[in-house]
């Protein structure tokens, strides 16, 4: 047993090691930083996510200034790549938040955030 405890100890620390640790890649097609849309105009989020072995989930939310959600979706992916295409209209006078989220099965997570505004 006193040769059997430590084994167990260094099974147990090494063989929970995580096998990827590298987070998935999102690559924003649109929309661009700062850009300005008229009121009413729609928006399209669009963007290209990657994972080197396999994606998990992907959550898409766009909020305004005042805290109003308009867009939102929680995705839960098996596959290296994933295409977000989301839409949501404007309202004058605001800026909108939009935040991708992308995790992998080790729960490696990479987050882009864009700000536009409307006129």
């Amino acid at each position: 047993m006193k040769v059997a405890a430590p084994i167990l100890f260094l099974l147990f620390v090494f063989g929970c090691k995580k096998s990827d640790v590298t987070p998935p890649e999102i690559v924003v097609i649109s929309p661009q930083q700062s850009q300005v849309f008229s009121s009413g105009q729609t928006v399209t989020i669009k963007a290209t996510i990657t994972d080197n072995v396999g994606l998990h989930m992907v959550h898409v939310i766009a909020v305004d200034n005042t805290g109003g959600h308009w867009a939102h979706s929680e995705d839960h992916v098996d596959g290296r790549n994933f295409q977000v295409n989301k839409t949501f209209v404007t309202n004058p006078g605001k800026t909108y938040t939009i935040t991708i989220e992308a995790t992998d099965h080790d729960d490696n997570t990479a987050s882009k955030e864009i700000i536009v505004s409307s006129n």
